[in-house]
């Protein structure tokens, strides 16, 4: 199986928060409706914990948003198996702009031949 990334979503939290803020609602929405139109596509679910609060939050806030996430996806009616928490409490964050955010990254999978 080959894959290949389709697009990348970035859902921005509060501080030290794991809820979805409404401002961020139309993307997840539009993101659900690409994850629809490519059935053959799995969504994987990074969460990533708040710059410079370290051991301020529980390791558990990076999983907690990345499940948030997922379960946004789901009541927009998308297939829990569709969906794909990646656990690594460790993960660093690659760019500064995802610190306190959690993104969604779409690969379509196509069958080799």
């Amino acid at each position: 199986v080959q894959r290949q990334a389709l697009k990348e979503l970035l859902v921005g939290f509060p501080s030290g928060s794991a809820k979805i803020p409404v401002t961020e609602l139309d993307k997840l929405f539009q993101q659900a409706e690409l994850i629809k139109q490519n059935p053959r596509s799995l969504a994987m679910i990074y969460g990533y914990r708040d710059h410079c609060v370290g051991a301020a939050l529980p390791d558990s806030l990076a999983l907690s948003r990345a499940e948030a996430v997922k379960r946004e996806l789901i009541s927009f009616g998308i297939r829990p198996s569709a969906l794909h928490i990646v656990e690594d409490q460790d993960m660093s964050v690659p760019h500064p702009s995802l610190q306190g955010a959690a993104m969604t990254v779409l690969i379509q999978q196509f069958s080799v031949s």
